[in-house]
């Protein structure tokens, strides 16, 4: 038995939930001019589910969130807005589950933008397991350009991802600013212009077009840069002014990418220009990783191996610190391994993950992967940073059913591998 149709010029419905006095003043008249339906009362069990749901909240409480986003995978894209400027609240909202999440102050158009993005990325075709862990790889650089990466190996590894995940000729992020003549290429992706080159925006009149309406616009071939193909500027918003812009370019004039992918690529931009602002203006960042961010990365791998009879493995690493890094110097500590986490995020593949576990540990998810292949990526590891010591567990494993019997296998495992004279690798029995 099928559902009600739905006439194909309606309108997409976004339910209005949470906490009604934390909503931006405004919020209901531009969603209605962005052309939504809006409403705060559930559908009743015949009726169709809205297409997104729209929650408010003050701040960003763990517990709440976790507690509404419990369903984010399965009920219409939920988009999450904090009433307090947080600029870490949008990423524990994320990594909780749900599909977008901004913090005030707020501006409506891009945030209807993100709207519709989601109401489309929901509405298209299932992704493939790969597409999949591509798209969670990418996000993953929201937290590790809070904790691992420097300023400018944020915006590189950026366009680095992107270029390879969305198989682009070109991808550039370049800095601007309101009523200056060039822009700062501070990260470019197969071109041979110079760090921190400048780009004169004169030349490129979409760029301020885009700056200018804040919507991305489409670029014609260049030939002076060498590209073949046209691409796409995409305006990167920040604190309600336009901070870089992303320019992206296909191999071929067509087809071009599509609005899912520009979504992504302009929510991850936006990410790595809030750590760029950070940086610039002294915020101090996080030590590590939130405990949260591993363990939902494990719980998601663990579900992907069960679902689809994949194999993974957890590898947890040791690092020395050289003997000219003082202990009791906190500042050349966390620069160590700030270095420490970039290189070893250099040299592991796109898809895998690494986190700061402990005092000069590190702790790697590397799908697909079996323990010779996980034994091989310590040992190139090994070849570009002295000191390495490593435990491997890998899945599936007769003793795990839950992420804290792979912590506590690959904890072992290190052990075992501190214990031994020779390759110092330890692996789970």
């Amino acid at each position: 038995m099928t559902g009600p149709a739905r006439e194909p010029l309606a309108r997409p419905r976004v339910l209005l939930t949470g906490d009604a006095s934390a909503r931006p003043d405004g919020l209901e008249r531009a969603l209605t001019r962005a052309g939504f339906q809006i409403g705060e009362t559930p559908p009743a069990a015949h009726e169709l589910p809205p297409d997104a749901l729209l929650t408010t909240l003050t701040a960003a409480d763990p517990d709440q969130l976790r507690h509404l986003l419990a369903d984010a995978t399965v009920e219409p894209p939920r988009i999450v807005v904090f009433a307090r400027e947080d600029r870490d609240a949008p990423g524990v909202a994320i990594e909780l589950g749900a599909a977008d999440a901004l913090a005030s102050p707020v501006h409506f158009p891009d945030l209807c933008a993100r709207i519709a993005a989601r109401i489309r990325d929901r509405q298209a075709p299932v992704r493939t397991p790969y597409e999949a862990r591509v798209r969670d790889t990418l996000r993953g650089l929201v937290e590790e350009a809070r904790t691992l990466l420097q300023p400018d190996e944020v915006a590189q590894a950026l366009v680095r991802r992107l270029g390879r995940a969305l198989d682009l000729a070109h991808c550039a992020y370049v800095m601007v600013r309101p009523g200056e003549d060039q822009g700062r290429v501070v990260a470019d992706f197969t071109e041979a212009r110079g760090e921190h080159a400048r780009l004169d925006l004169g030349r490129y009149p979409e760029i301020g077009e885009a700056v200018r309406s804040r919507r991305p616009l489409p670029m014609p071939e260049s030939a002076s840069s060498g590209a073949a193909a046209p691409g796409v500027v995409v305006p990167v918003v920040l604190e309600d002014e336009v901070a870089a812009v992303l320019i992206l370019r296909g191999r071929t004039a067509a087809p071009g990418l599509n609005a899912t992918q520009l979504g992504l690529a302009g929510s991850l931009a936006e990410a790595a220009a809030k750590a760029l602002e950070g940086e610039r203006t002294g915020q101090p960042r996080r030590q590590r990783l939130t405990p949260l961010t591993l363990d939902r990365r494990l719980e998601e791998e663990l579900e992907r191996a069960r679902r689809y009879s994949l194999g993974f493995s957890v590898v947890l690493v040791d690092v020395e610190r050289p003997a000219d890094t003082p202990a009791d110097d906190d500042d050349a500590v966390a620069r160590y391994r700030q270095e420490t986490g970039a290189r070893l995020r250099r040299e592991l593949r796109l898809p895998d993950f690494v986190s700061t576990y402990g005092d000069g540990e590190y702790a790697i998810v590397l799908p697909e992967t079996g323990v010779d292949g996980a034994r091989r990526s310590v040992l190139r590891l090994r070849e570009r940073i002295s000191g390495v010591t490593a435990g491997i567990v890998a899945y599936p494993h007769p003793a795990v059913t839950l992420p804290d019997d792979l912590f506590t296998l690959v904890e072992a495992a290190l052990r075992r591998g501190q214990a031994q004279s020779g390759e110092r690798i330890g692996v789970a029995d």
